[in-house]
């Protein structure tokens, strides 16, 4: 609980400076749907889902079902292990500016510069944490053969199919039709 609430004053705390800085005429700054992606694209969004599947850690615990060879499983055992220790090293070194951001938040009068530099650095410490995975996943993907990978990616696809199964469900309200979505409704003209 107190993580979170630490991680949205530092959000808070920090918006409004980060979007004065990035205030730019929208015709100077990059609009990826303009190259022809939309906001699905891996320019927009990330790789997402796409990185999961290839999570070391889970290939292993399918080894079976992919035929992993001992050597594979040794060197994905391996990459697992290195992700860890680097998310693990990142998470204590934001922890620790996050309680150093807690207690400069109790002063009456923060020091701005102190809390600045304390959140970006505990921001920039999470990023460490989500590139290391995001590398050791890359790496996973390429420690299969095509085949094995064919079967990983056949499962993702067999797992965004359940998902949007469960969105279509009779009684749940999927997606809306981008002609059903007037945010915000006008009131009633009398």
């Amino acid at each position: 609980m107190t993580r979170k609430w630490t991680m949205s004053l530092a959000l808070a705390l920090l918006a409004g400076p980060v979007m004065a800085q990035q205030a730019q005429p929208p015709a100077q700054q990059p609009q990826p749907w303009r190259l022809g992606m939309g906001p699905g694209a891996l320019g927009v969004l990330g790789p997402g889902r796409q990185v999961g599947v290839y999570v070391p850690q889970h290939l292993v615990n399918r080894r079976e079902a992919l035929g992993l060879t001992p050597e594979q499983v040794a060197r994905l055992e391996a990459l697992a292990q290195e992700a860890k220790q680097a998310s693990d090293k990142a998470e204590a070194e934001a922890k620790t500016h996050w309680d150093q951001l807690a207690e400069l938040w109790k002063q009456a009068t923060p020091d701005v510069n102190q809390v600045r530099t304390h959140a970006q650095a505990a921001m920039q410490a999470m990023q460490g944490a989500r590139v290391a995975h995001l590398v050791a996943a890359a790496q996973a993907k390429a420690v299969l053969t095509a085949e094995q990978r064919g079967r990983v990616a056949g499962w993702a696809d067999a797992g965004r199919m359940r998902m949007q199964q469960r969105m279509d469900r009779p009684g749940r309200m999927g997606r809306m039709p981008m002609r059903m979505r007037r945010w915000p409704v006008p009131p009633l003209q009398r």
